[in-house]
């Protein structure tokens, strides 16, 4: 255990020694390189420059999407006029590039509104259109979570109801067989 605590000390004081001599540096002096000469320009006829051809115009803007409208309403939360106009794209559209977008936009205009007005039972059968008729379309797996999540709630709220009425139940047989046991206590 000595000679490791010598040994570190020795070490410590070569590093001490070596790592103490300053060098001295000494400022070197720098200077920007020489700028060569400009070389001469030759003398040239002035001849005329043509204008330059005007810029091409612009392409034509493209068309807007039929559900622009209704996606902003839907952005907007105004979801009573993006539902009838996705319903009218829908209806009027047998097929085409945004039908599934429509399709599940129009299932969550139906939940997303305020609570008396939300629909489930057209929304569900909305979300199952949208997975029948687009199976390969990339909002299939979204619109099944959504499905399977409100059945996981379906069922929960079904088992609460359950065991709610059963908390009743023994509610009222517990207070059944208090008034049995006060009665009894009551006699001689």
């Amino acid at each position: 255990m000595r000679s490791i605590g010598i040994a570190a000390i020795a070490l410590s004081a070569v590093l001490a020694c070596t790592g103490c001599h300053k060098v001295k540096r000494v400022p070197v002096a720098t200077f920007p390189p020489p700028v060569p000469p400009a070389p001469p320009v030759p003398e040239v006829a002035s001849t005329p420059v043509p204008a330059p051809e005007p810029p091409p115009p612009p392409p034509p803007a493209p068309a807007p999407s039929p559900l622009e409208g209704a996606d902003r309403a839907f952005a907007s939360g105004n979801y009573d006029e993006a539902a009838r106009v996705y319903d009218d794209y829908i209806k009027a559209m047998k097929s085409g590039t945004e039908r599934d977008q429509a399709l599940f936009r129009l299932a969550l205009t139906y939940v997303l509104r305020p609570a008396p007005a939300t629909d489930w039972m057209r929304a569900t059968t909305t979300f199952k259109q949208l997975i029948d008729e687009y199976p390969q379309s990339p909002l299939k797996g979204p619109a099944n979570l959504i499905l399977a999540l409100r059945s996981d709630l379906d069922k929960a709220n079904a088992d609460a109801k359950l065991r709610d009425e059963k908390i009743k139940q023994l509610t009222t047989e517990l207070d059944r067989l208090k008034k049995i046991d006060a009665e009894r206590r009551k006699r001689p």
